[in-house]
């Protein structure tokens, strides 16, 4: 065989065993290293300890409270220390004070608590003395039909249909929004008025009308008939305007009252109840006034308003002894000029 012929033949076999024989070298070597390091890798896990925990540093950053320290099973453990502390820390919590406890508040105090009404002005808390057998309850129960004139109860105060809305009525004032018995209906419907009667005193002084007891009557029993009527542009600019034309008394509340019935927007009646025409409205209007006014005359001196206390001076004044026209005996015997008026029975228009 030629030189060159070997070369060429055994070159690649030499090629071929011996890279053969070193990459199985290499696999080999690479298999022993790895699982060399595998081993040692295992055994420094297995055998290293865990990072130790300073107690110390843990009670300072928890703020004394137990640190915690991992088990073998990687579940948290909490140390249990005893209960004394040391003086620094029992300085340290001493140092933030408790919140005083809330204070109960009592039901029906608060804001929403229902305040007691104001106290009724002079002129107009005498007519309400004796609440449910005051001179009010007698007027507007006598105008109602269910009181006489001297207080006594009729069949209709306990209980009868309203002939303007078909509503059952009870009570003294026909009151129809609810109540157990005619004297809770009284007592609801007193409370409602004495507020309607301070409105009616304010508006009487926002206009510079001095009110007579009759007038304020009139126009409490207004108010418990329709309050739009008695206590909107109604009763008391009527009557004022009736006393500008000249009307005075019983003329002048009856005038009033009939035309407080008049729509202010439209100046047309509004009082289907009463038939929504001048002539029966005026019939209903005079024969209410006519009862208010017996309930007066039978009640008079629970009609007359209190008199203010009259400053004494400091000096005597003189003493004039009465003349035959002056004497009170003689005044006594002669009527009032207001008692015929109000015993008046006018004709119904």
């Amino acid at each position: 065989m030629q030189p060159w012929r070997w070369a060429t033949v055994g070159v690649p076999a030499l090629v071929f065993c011996g890279w053969g024989n070193s990459s199985q070298a290499a696999d080999i070597l690479i298999e022993f290293e790895s699982g060399a390091m595998s081993d040692a890798m295992t055994t420094a896990i297995a055998v290293s300890p865990p990072p130790p925990v300073s107690i110390a540093a843990d009670a300072h950053l928890l703020s004394f409270a137990p640190p915690l320290v991992v088990s073998e099973m990687g579940v948290p453990a909490i140390h249990n220390f005893p209960d004394e502390t040391s003086p620094a820390a029992a300085d340290a919590v001493e140092a933030v004070p408790l919140p005083p406890p809330p204070v109960p508040v009592p039901v029906g105090t608060g804001t929403s608590a229902k305040l007691p009404p104001p106290p009724l002005p002079p002129a107009v808390a005498h007519l309400f003395v004796g609440e449910a057998d005051s001179l009010v309850a007698r007027a507007v129960g006598s105008a109602e039909g269910t009181r006489t004139p001297d207080g006594k109860r009729t069949l209709a105060y306990y209980g009868h249909v309203d002939p303007g809305n078909q509503a059952w009525n009870q009570g003294t004032f026909s009151y129809q929004h609810g109540a157990r018995s005619p004297e809770e209906a009284d007592q609801k419907q007193l409370e409602r008025l004495k507020s309607q009667a301070q409105v009616l005193h304010r508006l009487a002084s926002l206009k510079a009308l001095n009110l007579t007891s009759e007038e304020v009557l009139n126009g409490i029993d207004l108010a418990n008939q329709a309050p739009i009527a008695a206590l909107d542009r109604g009763y008391l600019d009527w009557l004022s305007d009736a006393k500008k034309m000249g009307l005075k008394g019983q003329e002048a509340i009856v005038w009033a009252r009939t035309r407080s019935f008049l729509d202010p927007d439209t100046g047309r009646w509004n009082a289907p109840g009463l038939g929504n025409s001048v002539q029966t409205i005026t019939q209903d209007q005079a024969r209410r006034q006519r009862a208010i006014a017996q309930a007066i005359a039978v009640n008079r001196p629970a009609a007359k308003a209190p008199t203010p206390p009259v400053q004494v001076r400091s000096h005597p004044a003189e003493v004039t002894k009465p003349t035959p026209a002056n004497s009170p005996e003689i005044n006594s015997e002669m009527p009032e000029a207001i008692d015929s008026i109000l015993s008046m029975d006018l004709p119904d228009l």
